[in-house]
């Protein structure tokens, strides 16, 4: 079974309530200063900084730099005090004034947080709401530093800072990213500031790939250091799908270049390659955000992560790392000709015949999926999933199923899910609640169709893991057990039965201390916060 990801977003332009902060960057007595925090070279931008304040300590422009370095070093609350100073001096400067926003907003979010450590990482999140995500997103970030190390030869010899907000409006605050772009365009990390940032799993209706999404960013953090800054948005987001299940296995399998291409992924690049529509790369700049539909956006990163397959195919490890350092001398086409001793044309040509040769197939019932914020910590998940059935007619009957199973005639609500299946066949909804119906009536070999069969669409549906879970759990299959659950956590990792049945799981096991760390999540989920 692939484990793709869902898809998430790189920005260079980030915008703060009105202010463009990159606006006028060009004019900027700090322009050498400004392109050392975008490539992460802090300690030098840190140089400069005091150098011009030992220079000139009165200066506005030198003060909004210092507060920008010590920004990117997430010293928030000594940001503001230099910011301030800058304004006290010259308050009419609108990109100052973004500055002062973002990092109000910043600090304000920040400070309720608690600080975990690990290694490499420093990780930010809210105890009492996200607690049981820091082990984790610790372990995760750890394999992460070290599979994509062995990939791109990058050790950051810093910490790396991540933050993780609690809701929307924390996001919105810390990645200047509106809950429009997180519906829309999956919009849930963000690598920028010198750091990483993702929603909480727990703010979402079903949760997303929020362990991905992490790794995600971290190659991101890896392209920015390799390049200093200078990789397209095409090389960035093709490397960052193309190299975010790298954590999973010290060894990546031999189909692990195709884990990027979800079912969605693939249909639309069948598509493409039929119709010969391609968004194209030039157009992916300067962001995927700005792509006007959500099968856009999900066709980009699928282009461009088969674009990163081909150079891996046809160059391996040194393609990609001699792209990444021409680029720090050279601009793309340049770069793309110097390495790979072609033009980009041509490049873009025989990237479009590997794609073809790669025989691929659409996946019937796939669609782009969409994510959703939780307006309410009590919405009704299965209100929710009704809204996302398509056929009226399937809606209809699925209504009827959960209301017949609500009155506990299981039989016939598996019958009702059926009749639903006629005018909706291949909905990951409607098949994972036949397979739970199945299960309540112990009909357990039956229940592991419908619910593999909702995988097949969509991959991502915590709830068919779930699911299934529970079948491997009853028919004493604990190692797929195991397997199933442990993916549906990172999905959503706050679903007590997925820890439930992984305590019994890891007993059986003989794992005894997982089976510990399974009870004492489980205790944290149920204990009122």
């Amino acid at each position: 079974m692939k484990h793709p990801a869902l898809f998430f977003l790189f920005l260079f332009a980030v915008s703060v309530s009105t202010f463009n902060l990159n606006a006028a960057e060009i004019d900027s007595p700090f322009k050498q200063g400004e392109e050392l925090l975008d490539g992460w070279h802090i300690a030098k931008a840190e140089e400069l900084a005091s150098k011009a304040l030992r220079e000139n300590p009165k200066s506005a422009a030198a003060l909004e730099f210092d507060g920008r370095v010590k920004f990117y070093q997430g010293r928030y609350q000594e940001a503001l005090k230099s910011l301030d100073q800058a304004l006290a001096i010259d308050s009419k400067d609108q990109r100052r004034q973004g500055w002062k926003l973002l990092t109000q907003q910043t600090q304000d979010v920040v400070k309720t947080l608690k600080r975990f450590e690990s290694p490499h990482f420093v990780l930010f999140l809210d105890e009492k709401r996200d607690g049981i995500l820091a082990s984790y997103t610790l372990e995760t970030l750890e394999k992460s530093y070290e599979a994509i190390g062995a990939e791109l030869g990058y050790y950051p010899k810093e910490k790396v800072r991540v933050e993780i907000a609690a809701d929307a409006n924390a996001f919105n605050a810390i990645s200047t990213l509106s809950l429009r772009d997180i519906e829309e365009t999956g919009a849930v990390g963000i690598c920028k500031f010198n750091k990483l940032m993702i929603i909480s799993p727990r703010a979402l209706s079903f949760g997303y790939r929020w362990v991905d999404s992490l790794s995600h960013e971290y190659v991101h953090y890896a392209i920015v250091a390799l390049s200093n800054n200078e990789a397209p948005i095409w090389l960035h987001e093709g490397m960052a799908r193309f190299y975010e299940t790298r954590w999973r296995k010290a060894v990546p399998p031999k189909d692990a270049a195709e884990d990027y291409l979800t079912p969605a992924n693939q249909t639309l690049l069948v598509q493409a390659l039929e119709k010969n529509q391609f968004v194209g790369f030039k157009n992916m700049e300067p962001s995927l955000i700005r792509l006007e539909t959500p099968e856009q956006v999900q066709l980009a990163y699928a282009e461009a992560a088969s674009a990163v397959d081909f150079i891996n195919q046809s160059k391996g490890r040194a393609g990609i790392r001699e792209l990444l350092a021409t680029l720090h001398e050279q601009p793309t086409p340049e770069a793309v000709e110097k390495v790979f001793g072609m033009s980009f044309d041509v490049f873009e040509s025989r990237w479009k015949s590997f794609l073809k040769s790669k025989g691929l197939k659409e996946i019937e019932g796939s669609r782009v999926r969409k994510l959703k914020v939780k307006k309410d910590q009590r919405e009704d998940e299965e209100a929710v999933e009704l809204k996302e059935i398509q056929s009226a007619v399937a809606r209809q009957r699925t209504h009827l199923g959960d209301q017949i199973l609500g009155k506990g005639r299981p039989e016939a609500a598996a019958r009702e899910y059926q009749r639903a299946l006629q005018a909706s066949p291949y909905s990951p909804i409607i098949l994972s609640k036949l397979g739970r119906v199945l299960i309540q009536m112990n009909r357990f070999d039956e229940a592991l169709l419908p619910l593999k069969k909702a995988l097949d669409v969509d991959p991502d549906n915590v709830n068919s893991y779930v699911q299934l879970g529970r079948v491997y759990h009853a028919t004493k299959n604990y190692p797929d057990g195991r397997s199933v659950l442990e993916e549906a956590v990172q999905i959503n990792p706050f679903n007590p039965v997925i820890y439930r049945l992984l305590a019994d799981i890891y007993g059986a096991l003989g794992d005894q201390d997982k089976a510990k760390q399974a009870k004492a999540t489980l205790d944290k989920l149920l204990t009122p916060k």
